[in-house]
């Protein structure tokens, strides 16, 4: 099986910026980036990160809003904080280099066990499995593995079975070419099993159960939030809060507001109310709504409800408090802002340009 889907990988295995790489920083960026977003964005993203990231040394020296602010788009930001963070361990290793081994790179923040598995085979040439979501697929289905994938015994069985299969020469190559073999031709729903090297090893195909597997478990719902946030303007310019590093949007750019379990009625104004004087001062209150938008995350699904900031007569104070600014067009572009948040604020600028004209003009 491993000569055969050898052979098949270096006749079919797809061309990437980071195939055939072997800076293992640079192996471990695009595993980062890998993780929850498709090849093809990647593609793009990949040679544009390194270039202002080239080496640990100098993702560790940056700040970290630069760094959520490179990563803008690709979204799921808690790889790219706990990226920063496991850089900065590096640099203060010997060379700056990433240690060598599963076991090591597993004491990094951001490295599970796939990651580090994937690092260390690829960069290392250890023998480790990489145990990604097409390698689940494509597993599952040459065991005919009728248990759930997502829960005991059956990940055991899985991570078992990956861990026997690796060979000891070419643990890289083998581990990349599962992940191919599940990408192009193990596809979910209509796998291509006349187009696969494994089809006579596959019990699944020889039972006809192939389209059926792996059994996953039913997920649960995401959680339901509302985010209540303030459209605060002075000459062109609305106020945004720098979040907190740890967290849902850490270390993120967004509205000043307030998060509620669920889908309350309305605002609770007296926490809104000290959410405002804390941020603006007294000379704000929260107005009429402007917008309304519904943004479904990995686990939460978040409602965007943005209200008007009015002054209210008390006096405004000139210094606003660390960690918040006045931002303009030109400031929005280049500040990290959440996809979702960003989708909140044209929302609510073109509501706004609908009743006075644009915003920015």
């Amino acid at each position: 099986m491993r000569a055969k889907l050898l052979r098949w990988y270096g006749r079919e295995k797809r061309n990437f910026p980071w195939r055939g790489e072997t800076d293992p920083y640079r192996i471990w960026v695009s595993e980062v980036m890998l993780q929850q977003t498709q090849a093809a964005a990647v593609v793009d993203r990949y040679p544009r990160f390194l270039e202002r990231f080239p080496t640990a040394a100098s993702l560790a020296d940056a700040p970290l809003e630069a760094v959520l602010s490179e990563w803008q788009g690709m979204g799921y930001y808690t790889r790219a904080r706990n990226l920063h963070r496991a850089a900065r361990i590096v640099a203060g290793l010997p060379g700056s280099k990433l240690p060598r081994g599963r076991e090591a790179l597993i004491q990094l923040p951001g490295f599970g066990p796939y990651m580090a598995g994937a690092v260390s085979s690829i960069a290392f040439g250890e023998r480790a499995a990489a145990v990604d979501g097409n390698a689940v697929r494509v597993l599952s289905r040459l065991l005919n593995l009728g248990s759930p994938v997502g829960a005991s015994p059956g990940k055991e069985t899985l991570e078992k079975e990956a861990e026997a299969l690796v060979p000891p020469s070419r643990p890289g190559d083998f581990n990349q070419a599962v992940m191919d073999l599940g990408a192009g031709v193990c596809l979910p729903r209509h796998p291509r099993c006349q187009a696969c090297p494994l089809a006579r090893d596959c019990a699944a195909l020889a039972a006809g159960t192939a389209p059926l597997l792996p059994v996953k478990t039913k997920k649960k719902p995401p959680k339901k939030v509302t985010l209540f946030q303030l459209w605060a303007e002075r000459r062109g310019a609305i106020l945004m809060v720098r979040r907190e590093d740890e967290g849902l949007f850490g270390g993120m750019w967004e509205l000043p507001g307030l998060m509620i379990d669920g889908r309350p009625e309305g605002p609770d104004r007296r926490a809104l109310g000290g959410a405002i004087r804390k941020l603006l001062g007294p000379g704000w209150r929260a107005g009429a709504k402007i917008a309304r938008i519904t943004r479904t995350l990995t686990h939460r699904k978040i409602l965007f409800i943005v209200l008007r900031a009015e002054k209210s007569g008390g006096k405004i104070p000139q210094r606003l408090p660390e960690g918040t600014l006045w931002a303009n067009e030109n400031d929005l572009a280049a500040l990290p802002v959440s996809a979702a948040q960003r989708a909140a604020i044209v929302a609510a600028r073109e509501a706004l340009s609908d009743r006075q004209g644009n915003l920015f003009a």
